[in-house]
C-alpha cells in the first residue's frame, strides 16, 4: 500500500474496544492492550481507542491465511 495514501472510514466502520473484544473473544482489557501495542490495527481519538473494521478484517484474514497466531 502507498504510504502516502489516506485511508477513509465512516463512523460505522469504527469498532470500539468492546467490539474488538467480542470479535476476538477476549476480555475488553486484553483487546485494549492489543490495540495499544499495535497487535490490532487501531488509533486513538481523545481517550478512546478505535479499530477500523476493514483493517481488522484484513488483519485477521492475513493471520488465518498465514497460519500464524499473531496474538
Amino acid at each position: 500500500m502507498d504510504t502516502d495514501a489516506q485511508l477513509h472510514f465512516s463512523r460505522d466502520d469504527l469498532l470500539t474496544a468492546t467490539d474488538v473484544a467480542r470479535i476476538l473473544r477476549v476480555q475488553r482489557t486484553t483487546a485494549l492492550s492489543y490495540m495499544r501495542r499495535g497487535i490490532v490495527p487501531a488509533f486513538k481519538i481523545g481517550r478512546r481507542w478505535y479499530s477500523p473494521k476493514p483493517l481488522l478484517d484484513s488483519h485477521l484474514d492475513h493471520l488465518v491465511s498465514s497460519g500464524g497466531n499473531g496474538f
